[in-house]
């Protein structure tokens, strides 16, 4: 050992000191199991779940090192594959495709919650990714290699008790087990699964379960998810003008994420909608919720016969997408509350034809006043009308200070909202090249000026991209701002008045 010290003295002062790092970290990471006072909170507390994950140091590191042991060689082998080789026939092509798409998903998969979303949110967007990769990564919303049926049935009984389900669902008692012909599994996703079965009245049910180990495994992920941000925040801050917002851009999306940890305040927010749409009128079903068989881990609702949206003809398809869109520009700027995870599993189509909206557990408020400067801004986007968007519009949503100049920047934004966006339409592709035609402009805004983006952007441009992807697959012209402006435009009526619309610049057609 001496001798190996004298020849590689550099290498084994590594070695000790990474040897000593990891078993310290392993120390007090035990110590902290044993002793700590802080615990993951049930409601999200940014600062609690850093406090706690701060103290395990060995796990961080593990996390870590598990994402990049399932990332990086799929990157590694798509680079070589498609961007070093790239030499195949179609045929070949088109198999790499399938087998890369089928890695991706089994990785994400392993990989957890937070990862499953983001396959979710690829797997709906045909201008991104060929038909077989969408196919294979569409399996992410509803085929999730579920958990055993016992360990599902144990945090049944666990949640609701024998008294309960004697009461309701006698089959799901402890003793009888999983009556597999009246206890069906039906769907797997990212936090939980669905089962189908019947209620003692002989009502037909959806009861989710969440999977074991959940809030563990997804507040580490928001932990180190927040910890990115806060790291980007300091080198903004240093390199540019930017006022810091990564961190709560980040910490909105991680709230309404650990929200859906807790099927109770999902079944709330299903409630609300549902009365909510009502109210209004909407051309949209949410099914219904039975409180009683619902807990923190398990949620009993009303079964829905149909497909899912993005199985449907193309016809059908463009026949509901316009009602999705109001459906969403109805929450986004008239309840003030709304459906952040719009993905292929949650919007189907009932026997009858009506869209029907499922799984309330991500979702977002918006205060009134962000409300109104929405419509207005989307109004005066889709009229042209610039100057009003950026000089107050910009500033009443929070993207530049209320003390910020805005004559030098406006002809900078208007050419990036005109060739970025509006003339862009919704092909990503399309919307790409347009961008890097104009990256100086967006380089100068993002360097020069006191740019910021508003925490709650993060659900709301998520739901949109989201619709926006299933739209394409039934109209690949969808334009989701242009989809957007009569819901704006009549809401801006009903709030202001017809007046407002005289001082923008005519409609565009």
């Amino acid at each position: 050992m001496l001798r190996l010290v004298q020849r590689r003295p550099l290498a084994s002062v590594a070695a000790t000191t990474i040897a000593g790092t990891l078993g310290y970290g392993t120390y007090v990471e035990k110590k902290a199991n044993i002793e700590s006072k802080h615990s993951i909170p049930r409601e999200y507390n940014r600062d609690a779940i850093a406090e706690y994950w701060k103290e395990r140091p060995i796990s961080i590191l593990s996390r870590i090192s598990t994402i990049g042991s399932e990332l990086v060689p799929i990157f590694a082998r798509y680079v070589i594959d498609f961007k070093i080789l790239n030499n195949d026939e179609p045929k070949e092509k088109e198999a790499k495709y399938q087998q890369h798409a089928s890695e991706l998903r089994h990785a994400l998969t392993r990989l957890g919650p937070a990862f499953i979303k983001f396959g979710q949110q690829l797997s709906i967007r045909p201008d991104l990714l060929p038909a077989s990769v969408l196919k294979e990564l569409q399996k992410l919303c509803d085929a999730v290699e579920p958990v055993p049926d016992e360990i599902a049935l144990k945090t049944i009984v666990e949640d609701l008790g024998d008294d309960i389900l004697s009461k309701h669902i006698p089959h799901l008692q402890h003793e009888n087990g999983f009556d597999k012909e009246n206890v069906k599994l039906v769907a797997a996703a990212s936090l939980g699964q669905v089962y189908k079965t019947k209620l003692k009245s002989g009502e037909t049910v959806a009861i989710k379960v969440q999977r074991p180990d959940m809030v563990e495994r997804v507040s580490l992920d928001l932990f180190l998810l927040n910890q990115y941000g806060l790291f980007l925040d300091t080198i903004f801050e240093v390199l540019t003008e930017q006022i810091p917002f990564h961190v709560d851009f980040i910490d909105c999306f991680a709230k309404g994420s650990y929200e859906e940890l807790d099927y109770e305040k999902e079944a709330q927010n299903q409630l609300y909608f549902k009365k909510e749409f009502k109210k209004r009128k909407c051309d949209v079903h949410i099914p219904a919720v039975h409180t009683d068989l619902t807990s923190r881990r398990v949620i009993t609702t009303e079964w829905i016969d149909g497909i899912k949206l993005t199985d449907a003809d193309q016809g059908t398809i463009q026949r509901l997408i316009p009602a999705g869109v109001d459906i969403f520009m109805t929450q986004l700027l008239d309840i003030g509350k709304f459906h952040s995870d719009p993905h292929a599993g949650n919007l189907y189509v009932t026997e009858s034809g009506s869209l029907c909206l499922l799984d309330f557990g991500l979702c977002a408020d918006i205060d009134d006043q962000s409300r109104q400067a929405m419509t207005t801004a989307i109004v005066h986007l889709l009229n042209g009308d610039f100057d009003t968007l950026i000089s107050k519009d910009a500033i009443d949503l929070g993207f530049l200070p209320s003390d910020c100049d805005t004559t030098e920047i406006k002809p900078i934004l208007t050419k990036i909202l005109t060739e970025g966006l509006l003339e862009a339409g919704s092909d990503l592709h399309a919307r790409k090249r347009r961008l890097m035609s104009i990256s100086n402009e967006l380089n100068e805004v993002f360097f020069r000026y006191p740019f910021s983006v508003p925490p709650f952007f993060a659900l709301i441009t998520r739901g949109l991209g989201l619709l926006e992807g299933i739209a394409l697959s039934g109209d690949s012209n969808f334009d989701i701002f242009q989809a957007s402006y009569p819901y704006a435009r009549r809401r801006a009526v009903r709030l202001f008045g017809a007046h407002i619309l005289q001082r923008t610049a005519t409609q565009m057609k």
